[in-house]
């Protein structure tokens, strides 16, 4: 859309203030990657590189927000839509950059914002997760693996009333999806690294790679840990040997089955051991995801994992009063000494919660399963700029939180005592932000 007004001296700036201030931000945000780019590319392509994020923003649309034809009608106008389309095509295709390029600039930024949190004495959390991209109905594009769908899982659950769901786990054609974001508690989130992977043909990748390398960059670059904060995924030897061996700390979601040594009751099942843990404090804690209110308990052992006898580490049990749910059972390498240090890693965990929300957006509002594109590192460069759209808006969210309500007063009003008390979602926002830039967009076709 910028690029329009350039060609076209004639036609008026839109008179909106909001869009003005989006592609402000939006230009500042890009301006160290399109430095980088014009090193690689032809200018004219890093011109297509800033409209095709502008797009992103402005097309909602979960099934076809993605498609290349779709977002060429918003770069230059419906009439010049296959122009687009193929200036679009010819960025992807380009050989001079990959998506190697967006990742070390989410890994810059890492870098300056951890400094950022330890310099104000807060904690930096790196919240890991594994999702999954599914193409039903794709068969020949390149980088396809097979992936257990969330969709069929949701779709088949039990209601009463209803048929007997099958009960083995459905496989659809699709992409492995790993994500780190960083955060801190009471903070919003920031995109530490996207990747996308697969478990067969040509870019066949084992999973656990991308840890390592994380891991060892994180070692390379900081001088000081952070905390790694996973999900029951991740509850394996081979993570903490990894997290040990380049000196992370780390707090996991530990399965109640798996074995852990206790100095007086010997080698036991976790849940085994739970049973005899102290209950160390209580507290009122308030569940967002299941909107319920629950007395919970916590308390604390010192144990060691069976194949390292020498690291001592701490297991967090926490439990629900009322026995609404099992209880959770925390393992981390971080000295648990009072009650405080003890509800911090339960509060440090449930904002693992943040990650699962980055999945949901990507997909949901973003559209990340809509992409049509045959080969796998055209698929990768689209997929990195759409990760750069959402850590803009996130960006949008900790940087100026009281802009924020207004912009959204403007332009996505809601009326309802549920909508004022709530907190802000990242949906919303971008829907103000995609309808501020649609009358923009709309001035300069009509201006046409």
């Amino acid at each position: 859309m910028s690029k329009t007004y350039q060609q076209k001296k004639g036609i008026p700036a839109p008179k909106s203030t909001a869009a003005a201030f989006v592609r402000t931000k939006a230009q500042r945000y890009l301006q160290p990657i399109q430095e980088n780019l014009l090193t690689q590319i032809d200018k004219r392509l890093v011109a297509t590189f800033t409209t095709l994020f502008s797009a992103i923003l402005l097309v909602r649309n979960t099934k076809m927000g993605l498609l290349l034809s779709e977002l060429g009608s918003y770069i230059t106008g419906y009439a010049h839509a296959p122009a687009a389309t193929k200036r679009l095509s010819n960025l992807l295709r380009s050989k001079k950059w990959d998506a190697s390029l967006i990742d070390a600039f989410f890994f810059k930024q890492t870098q300056r914002r951890i400094a950022q949190l330890l310099a104000a004495n807060k904690r930096p959390l790196l919240l890991w997760d594994d999702s999954r991209l599914e193409k039903p109905e794709s068969w020949f594009v390149e980088g396809l693996c097979s992936v257990e769908s969330s969709k069929a899982k949701r779709l088949t659950k039990i209601k009463k009333g209803f048929f007997k769901p099958p009960t083995a786990r459905i496989c659809v054609p699709g992409f492995q999806w790993t994500a780190v974001l960083l955060s801190a508690l009471g903070e919003a989130p920031s995109v530490c690294q996207m990747s996308w992977w697969t478990s067969r043909g040509k870019y066949k990748e084992v999973g656990t790679n991308i840890m390592f390398r994380m891991l060892k960059k994180l070692q390379a670059s900081l001088p000081q840990a952070v905390l790694h904060v996973l999900d029951r995924g991740y509850a394996s030897a081979w993570t903490i040997e990894w997290m040990l061996h380049f000196g992370q700390d780390f707090l996991l979601r530990w399965k109640k089955n798996h074995l852990l040594i206790h100095t007086q009751k010997g080698t036991k099942q976790t849940h085994l051991l739970a049973r005899s843990c102290k209950v160390q404090g209580h507290k009122l804690l308030r569940d967002k995801e299941r909107k319920l209110t629950k007395h919970v308990s916590v308390g604390w052992l010192r144990v060691h994992h069976p194949e390292f006898p020498n690291q001592e580490l701490f297991l967090v049990v926490v439990g629900d009063k009322k026995s609404l749910q099992p209880p959770m059972y925390l393992l981390t390498s971080i000295a648990i000494k009072t009650v405080k240090d003890a509800w911090q890693m339960v509060h440090s965990y449930m904002h693992r919660w943040q990650i699962e929300q980055a999945f949901r957006a990507g997909k949901a509002e973003l559209g990340m399963e809509s992409p049509r594109l045959w080969f796998w590192e055209n698929r990768l460069k689209l997929l990195a700029i759409v990760a750069l759209v959402y850590d803009f808006l996130l960006s949008l969210l900790r940087n100026w939180p009281h802009w924020v309500p207004l912009f959204l007063q403007q332009w996505a009003p809601r009326t309802g005592n549920r909508h004022r008390t709530a907190s802000v979602p990242i949906y919303r926002l971008r829907m103000a932000i995609a309808n501020a830039l649609m009358v923009a967009f709309a001035l300069t076709q009509n201006s046409g």
